[in-house]
């Protein structure tokens, strides 16, 4: 997550220094060389102006950023230009860590350039502040030359019509001295996240900080940041939650006084305390006194640890509360506002969303995890068919969305080296896109300048340095920012009142529930309510039922199940009576799901993904199976290696009529000379170098199309410029070609093909 990717900045790539064949024994390790089997790939870094991978003219920008009024919080719980407040907009991008945003003004005109070609119309400035500030002695000085040059990056990125988000605390160093400690050093960046709403120091050194940057006016743009409708959206602090941290919270005096104040607001008085929690106080602690202690965790049972939940809500709540205040307030600051990204959860923490302008959330598949010492090899990672399990992977985040405020996911990644992350990018953009979200980031495109302009081993995050992640960025492109997969048309939606949030059960439960595999087959998500009367009529209610009670709703809307149930049996029986399941759509026993518009599918017993939209079709099978995308006219057998395959119409018409497709196929990729600690590559020992190994693997893809045999297939190189013709044959209607990684050894490996009339 991006909390640790400070330290991941410092981390260098390890030179491999052993060599093991892929015949080893299991246990033995696993190098991966090229051979028959793996296929050097030519990177080419830049995006061929025009060509098929030239997303610029998808009309997803309309330059420049900001021409149309502030990005506004529609009533829908969309996004929409100020101009145009019926019409919904969204966007999709990617962040930029450390110094991949500190570059020389040529260079960064051909980074906005190049990300405008592959399509993004939203980018992330993320970890900017140890650069922005480095050098000037205080923490909330910007340091001139640096802030020259991401005022250079930012006009360049808004000139392509690019908006822009960020946040106001992410890891900059700050000495204890400056926010009034008497101690030596640097407060660690997780510290300062959690001092922010207690310490009154650090909350001015986060003021500061803000004032500096937000009144600081571009001298390009000749704006302010404040006043810059580009820079659409600001988060307060990243993946500050409270729960994250809390063992440290536990350490600081100011929340332990804070907690003990809060008591006293809900229960008056010690013997209020004794009677609200029914035993649980100790009888030397008094509130009165500042000595009732805090749980021991968040996790933990009883009323101590309900009320503390409750207590670290309400403090998220008035903390963002005077930061907007100071934000509208003193510098006239109107970008969106949100909080709270990842990754403690809980039911009422809901309630401190209702203050945000937007929610948002991160999450990861395949995440490392570091077994000797953080942000060191080796590490460890599931490696595992996501589809087999039903694809979990960010679809518990749609019950942190609110229905009458936009969403978005600001981090998100199927991590390297994972072999299974080619369909990563297939799945965000299709749950983003099923779900009706606002925006989707990839985290990340660089973390540094040499990655972007020189090729450079694949890591954990990166698509700069990952043709694979970054060719399966294109089908989210047009999944989720072209909307060629619909949304759902009903929802289902988690509602609780006031009351329900005022008084919990005695254990409030992490926030997504056992049926978040419905995000698959239709829209879910939460809302807080005034009142039982306002809930939303369009949606099926399932209350939350603390307070309110389910007769207090509409009975015709009413899910019959509880909201945190046991089992699944209740909520397949409930959604059964509303029309809203049938076996066909949902499995969730075998983890299979298919949304209610037929265009996705979800086949856990087959490990398939299944893709069947009018403009973007294909998915993921194993060798030997087949991809039937029957509505679209696709069909794909997988011969030599399991492959994620899609076709996408790059024209305003269905793939069946269209006059240029791009067909993407991607096996996996690897660096040469990676190393692993078992066959399963599951542990990684070593990075290896370039180039990069593409599996080989073919696929042999049939496309219905009107005149076929007016058609020619082209395979393209990273950058989208044609290398050669390849050889295709009618089948009735059907143009049939094999997609062939090791197709032409002496170009190189092959992942795109480009198909237009001769």
């Amino acid at each position: 997550m991006a909390q640790a990717l400070l330290k991941a900045a410092l981390l260098v790539v390890i030179a491999c220094c052993g060599r093991t064949g892929l015949g080893a024994e299991p246990g033995s390790p696993t190098v991966i060389t090229a051979d028959q089997d793996w296929v050097p790939l030519k990177l080419e870094l830049d995006i061929e102006p025009g060509s098929a991978l030239d997303f610029s003219s998808m009309g997803w920008t309309d330059a420049p950023a900001g021409k149309h009024g502030r990005v506004m919080a529609g009533r829908e719980g969309q996004f929409v230009f100020a101009d145009s407040p019926k019409i919904a907009r969204r966007f999709y991008g990617v962040n930029l860590c450390f110094g991949a945003q500190y570059l020389p003004n040529e260079e960064a005109d051909r980074l906005a350039q190049r990300l405008a070609r592959l399509g993004y119309n939203a980018v992330r400035l993320h970890h900017y502040e140890r650069d922005l500030t480095q050098g000037q002695g205080k923490s909330t000085a910007l340091n001139p030359d640096k802030i020259a040059q991401l005022d250079y990056l930012v006009a360049a990125l808004i000139r392509r019509g690019i908006y822009i988000t960020t946040d106001l605390y992410v890891s900059r160093p700050v000495s204890y001295r400056e926010i009034g400690i008497d101690r030596p050093g640097s407060v660690p960046m997780d510290t300062f996240k959690i001092l922010i709403p207690v310490h009154p120091g650090a909350f001015e050194n986060w003021k500061e900080f803000s004032r500096a940057l937000l009144g600081h006016t571009n001298a390009i743009t000749g704006r302010s940041y404040a006043a810059e409708p580009a820079l659409a959206w600001l988060a307060m602090i990243n993946e500050g939650n409270f729960g994250n941290f809390f063992k440290e919270i536990q350490t600081f005096p100011e929340w332990k006084a804070a907690w003990n104040q809060w008591l006293l607001g809900r229960y008056r008085d010690r013997a209020g305390v004794a009677a609200g929690w029914a035993g649980d106080l100790k009888a030397d602690e008094d509130p009165g006194q500042g000595s009732v202690a805090l749980p021991a965790s968040v996790y933990d049972k009883g009323l101590r640890t309900r009320d503390c939940i409750l207590f670290l809500g309400d403090t998220e709540r008035e903390m963002v509360s005077r930061m907007k205040q100071f934000l509208h307030d003193e510098l006239d600051c109107h970008a969106l506002i949100s909080n709270s990204s990842s990754w403690t959860r809980f039911t009422t923490d809901q309630g401190a969303r209702t203050v945000y302008d937007y929610v948002d959330d991160h999450f990861y598949v395949d995440h490392p995890q570091f077994i000797e010492s953080p942000w060191r090899l080796p590490s460890k990672s599931g490696n595992a068919n996501p589809i087999k399990e039903g694809a979990t992977g960010g679809r518990n985040l749609a019950f942190t969305r609110l229905y009458d405020k936009p969403f978005t996911v600001t981090e998100y990644n199927y991590s390297g080296p994972g072999r299974f992350r080619a369909m990563g990018g297939i799945l965000t953009g299709a749950l983003g896109a099923l779900q009706g979200w606002g925006g989707i980031w990839r985290f990340a495109y660089s973390h540094s300048r040499n990655a972007i302009f020189s090729p450079s081993p694949m890591g954990y995050f990166d698509v700069g340095a990952d043709p694979l992640s970054q060719a399966a960025e294109r089908a989210s492109l047009c999944l989720f920012l072209r909307e060629d997969l619909q949304p759902a048309p009903h929802k289902v939606a988690l509602v609780m009142t006031e009351a329900d949030l005022k008084q919990p059960v005695s254990k409030i439960p992490t926030l997504a529930p056992r049926w978040n595999w419905l995000a698959w087959t239709t829209r879910v998500g939460t809302q807080v309510l005034r009142s039982p009367e306002s809930a939303p009529r369009d949606a099926a209610l399932v209350p939350l039922g603390w307070g309110t009670p389910a007769s207090a709703y509409r009975p015709s809307q009413l899910l019959n199940f509880p909201a945190y149930p046991t089992n699944d049996s209740d909520v397949v029986a409930a959604l059964r009576a509303h029309k809203l399941f049938s076996e066909e759509n949902s499995q969730p026993a075998t983890k299979y799901f298919r949304s209610e518009t037929g265009q996705l599918t979800i086949d856990g017993p087959r490990g398939e993904l299944i893709l069947d939209t009018p403009r973007t079709a294909g998915g993921y099978a194993a060798e030997t199976q087949e991809i039937v995308a029957a509505k679209a006219g696709v069909r794909v057998r997988i011969e030599g290696s399991d492959a994620t395959v899609w076709v996408s119409a790059l024209d305003r018409e269905p793939i069946r009529t269209s006059k240029r497709l791009l067909v993407t196929h991607l096996t996996d990729l690897q660096n040469t000379e990676i190393k692993y600690r078992e066959p399963a590559r599951q542990t990684l020992l070593e990075w290896g170098h370039l180039p990069y190994l593409v599996r080989a693997g073919r696929a042999e893809v049939s496309i219905d199309l009107k005149s076929p045999k007016n058609y020619q297939v082209w395979a393209l190189s990273s950058s989208g410029r044609r290398l050669t013709g390849v050889s295709s044959r009618m089948d009735g209607n059907s143009l049939v070609f094999t997609a062939d990684v090791a197709g032409d050894r002496t170009s190189g490996a092959r992942m795109l093909y480009e198909i237009a009339p001769k």
